[in-house]
């Protein structure tokens, strides 16, 4: 082959290739919850409470800080913030943000302690955006102590524990308030296999999520046996309460890719 004809095929190749264009990366997308309790000391009961942040990350690779984090809010409380806790009819109700709720908790001068963040399932995190709707809609009352099978009225506990396709209210009873129901919140879902695994460590989602040096203590949790499927029984889960409600649920905050979240907090 003459050199004039070995640079022209050269050519043609290399036009060829840049014709081509480069595979599309496919985007990766996890999925993590934080549960928190706030509480006085000793607890007091307009100032215990539990709420939980629901986090779906959006990117490729093995760089979180590349991801682009939406984070949801459940933290369920009267609309005038003021928590009666012997108050026998439900009242309004509001879900409030992260920042609103970790400034009312450090106010009424609680503590707060989270367990977190785990990693979930994609089923876990809808249910929880579904919960949300329900919300947002006024479909749900609150009462601090709440019925048991009158789902449409709801502490905060029980506004996080409806998320739970297996077990009911009785399973999330109201002796434990403040740091004690939301570890056991974090307990159940991880035997119910909601929690994929206690023991990854995830905190870069707290400093992503502006959470690193802030005065909220961190909870471990450990591992059961039935989480890791011995004795564990096949149970249907049950349907989600509102099951006709569609509501398009806007994140509490964004966080984009390359970033750091301001709670301004500090």
């Amino acid at each position: 082959m003459s050199r004039r004809c070995s640079r022209s095929l050269s050519f043609a190749l290399l036009l060829l290739t840049l014709a081509v264009p480069a595979a599309t990366v496919q985007a990766e997308t996890y999925h993590f919850m934080t549960v928190f309790g706030s509480q006085c000391q000793p607890p007091k009961g307009k100032y215990v409470h539990s709420f939980a942040t629901f986090v779906r990350a959006t990117g490729c690779g093995n760089d979180w800080s590349n991801y682009h984090l939406e984070v949801h809010t459940i933290s369920w409380l009267p609309a005038t913030m003021d928590i009666k806790p012997w108050k026998m009819v439900p009242e309004e109700g509001d879900n409030y943000s992260l920042k609103q709720t970790l400034c009312w908790a450090w106010t009424n001068g609680a503590d707060v302690k989270k367990w977190g963040p785990y990693q979930i399932s994609c089923e876990t995190y809808q249910r929880a955006l579904h919960r949300i709707g329900i919300m947002n809609q006024d479909l749900l009352e609150y009462q601090a102590i709440d019925p048991i099978y009158r789902t449409e009225i709801s502490n905060c506990i029980h506004a996080i524990s409806g998320i739970d396709p297996y077990d009911g209210r009785t399973r999330y009873p109201l002796v434990r308030v403040g740091y004690s129901a939301s570890e056991h919140i974090a307990e159940v879902f991880l035997e119910n296999g909601l929690i994929l695994d206690a023991n990854a460590n995830h905190c870069w989602l707290d400093r992503r999520m502006g959470l690193s040096g802030l005065p909220i203590e961190t909870g471990t949790l450990e591992v059961p046996l039935v989480q890791a499927g011995i004795g564990r029984s096949n149970r249907a889960g049950a349907e989600v309460q509102f099951p006709d409600v569609r509501v398009s649920v806007c994140p509490d905050f964004t966080v984009p890719a390359g970033c750091r979240h301001c709670l301004g907090l500090r």
